[in-house]
C-alpha cells in the first residue's frame, strides 16, 4: 500500500495517525478547543465545517481556517463538509458546496479536504483536479450509520475513490455483528496487501466498532479518529486512551 506525506507526517506508514474532529459552532469556540486539543498526543485535526454557524460566509470560513492554521503549526488540517445524507449537518447545495471547497483549496490554508464519493461526478472531478494542482490532498469517503454493506460493495467504493484520484480512501460503517467486523477487517487486509493501493481509513462505528478503531496498524487502516470532549461519531475513543492503546499495539 502506498503512503501519503503531508509536511512531516507520513500517512499509511507505522502507527495509525490520530485525528480529532472539531465540531464547535463558532470561531471563538473552535479556536479555544483547537488550543486544548493540540496539548494532546494528536497528529492532525479535522474541522467539521458542517457544524459551523457561519457556513454560508466564505470570509468567515477563511478567517477561521487562518486562525486554526496558526494554532496547528505543522500538523495537517483536514476540512470536512459532511452532508446530511452521510450523517452530517449540511444540506447539500451543489454550487455552494463546490465554491466552499474551491476557496479553501486556493487559500492554501488546508492540507486535506474530504469529498464524499457519492457526490455528483461533475462536482468531484473538478475539485480533485484543482486540489492536486494546488498540492491539497483528497480524502474520499463514504458513510453508513445503519449497517455494514457486503465486502463487494465496500471494495467497489474503494475502487471508485481510487479511480476518481483520491489520495486516501475512507469508509465508515455500523457493524451489527461479529460477522460485520470480519467483513471490515477482511476488506482492510485485502486492500493493504495491494502494492499500489492508496491508504485506507476503515472505521467501525458504535461500541462493536471500537476494535476496528484500535487495530489499524495490524489490519491496514491508517487514521483513527479520537475524541477530546464531545465526539462527532459513535464509538470514538478518548485521545489519551486511544494513543496509549495504539502505542501498545505498535511495540
Amino acid at each position: 500500500m502506498r503512503t501519503v506525506k503531508i509536511n512531516e507526517l507520513e500517512i499509511g506508514a507505522g502507527k495509525p495517525k490520530i485525528a480529532v474532529p472539531l465540531i464547535e459552532a463558532t470561531t471563538e469556540a473552535l479556536i479555544n478547543t483547537a488550543k486544548q486539543v493540540c496539548q494532546e498526543p494528536i497528529d492532525m485535526i479535522e474541522w467539521r465545517l458542517d457544524f459551523f454557524t457561519n457556513i454560508h460566509s466564505i470570509e468567515a470560513i477563511l478567517k477561521t481556517a487562518r486562525q486554526l492554521r496558526r494554532i496547528l503549526d505543522n500538523r495537517p488540517l483536514l476540512v470536512t463538509l459532511r452532508t446530511k445524507d452521510e450523517g452530517g449537518n449540511y444540506q447539500p447545495q451543489i454550487a455552494e458546496y463546490t465554491n466552499i471547497y474551491q476557496e479553501l483549496i486556493k487559500s492554501h490554508l488546508v492540507d486535506l479536504i474530504d469529498i464524499e464519493v457519492l457526490q455528483p461526478t461533475t462536482v468531484i472531478r473538478p475539485l480533485v483536479q484543482l486540489a492536486h494542482e494546488e498540492q491539497v490532498k483528497i480524502i474520499m469517503s463514504n458513510h453508513d450509520f445503519c449497517k455494514t454493506p457486503p465486502a463487494t460493495v465496500l471494495q467497489a467504493r474503494i475502487e471508485q475513490m481510487t479511480n476518481y484520484g483520491a489520495d486516501i480512501a475512507k469508509f465508515a460503517v455500523m457493524p451489527q455483528s461479529r460477522e460485520d467486523l470480519l467483513t471490515i477487517l477482511n476488506v482492510s487486509i485485502q486492500h493493504a496487501n495491494l502494492a499500489d493501493g492508496i491508504p485506507l481509513v476503515a472505521i467501525g462505528m458504535g461500541h462493536q466498532g471500537k476494535i476496528i478503531r484500535i487495530g489499524g496498524e495490524i489490519f491496514g487502516s491508517c487514521i483513527s479518529f479520537g475524541a477530546v470532549g464531545e465526539s462527532s461519531a459513535p464509538g470514538q475513543i478518548a485521545v489519551a486512551k486511544l494513543n496509549e492503546i495504539l502505542d501498545i499495539l505498535h511495540e
